[in-house]
């Protein structure tokens, strides 16, 4: 029998490629308030991946952020409480340097009190590149949206649904340098602080990792 699955952030780029591979309910912020008002329903498996993105506005908007991220995250755990729950969290929320990256801590740490849990942390840019720069020394795990997306299908379909755990979802180390230039080749290199610097914050991390 197939399962069920409700995926939150439904009309986002992630599950505009991930509807290509994965049969579920699709859900998105205009179909349904999951901050304060989780609709209930009859599903075998939680795909959550709604979230508040936009790193540079957390930091003017912090509580609508956290809003999102963290007690959003909660209503979803705590309406769903019996049924397993993949998380879509960020690389940045490993020692997280703002807001946005601490509100997707925040939501890692909820999430964990469902014992059925699994925490995918991962980074994903359009396919192709849209940017003239890419950090050179900025070390990720993720690649183009396209191909996190039937990554995260596979996972999602062979995941056994029983414990907790948090992973990696991407196809090995690199620089986000690298990764720009397999679809975008005329990309330059630039640095994590030459974006600090230009917004006047600290935001952006070097690495994912020790």
């Amino acid at each position: 029998m197939q399962s069920k699955i409700l995926v939150t952030g439904g009309t986002g780029r992630l599950a505009f490629e991930l509807k290509k591979h994965l049969e579920a309910h699709y859900v998105g912020i205009e179909d349904f308030d999951f901050i304060y008002n989780v609709p209930k329903g009859d599903y075998d498996l939680i795909v959550h991946m709604g979230a508040w993105t936009d790193v540079k506005k957390a930091e003017y908007e912090s509580r609508k952020c956290m809003e999102t991220n963290v007690v959003g995250t909660f209503n979803v755990v705590q309406t769903y409480k019996n049924v397993p729950i993949v998380y879509i969290s960020t690389e940045w929320a490993y020692k997280p340097l703002g807001v946005y990256a601490l509100s997707k801590q925040l939501g890692e740490e909820i999430v964990k009190t469902n014992p059925n849990h699994l925490i995918l942390r991962t980074l994903f840019k359009p396919n192709p590149f849209p940017f003239e720069y890419a950090y050179d020394n900025q070390w990720t795990q993720g690649d183009s949206v396209d191909i996190v997306a039937e990554i995260l299908a596979g996972i999602i379909k062979t995941w056994d649904r029983i414990g907790g755990k948090t992973e990696f979802l991407g196809t090995g180390r690199k620089t986000v340098f690298e990764l720009a230039k397999k679809t975008r080749p005329d990309v330059k290199p630039n640095k994590v602080e030459d974006y600090n610097k230009a917004i006047g914050m600290n935001l952006a991390p070097h690495d994912y990792k020790d």
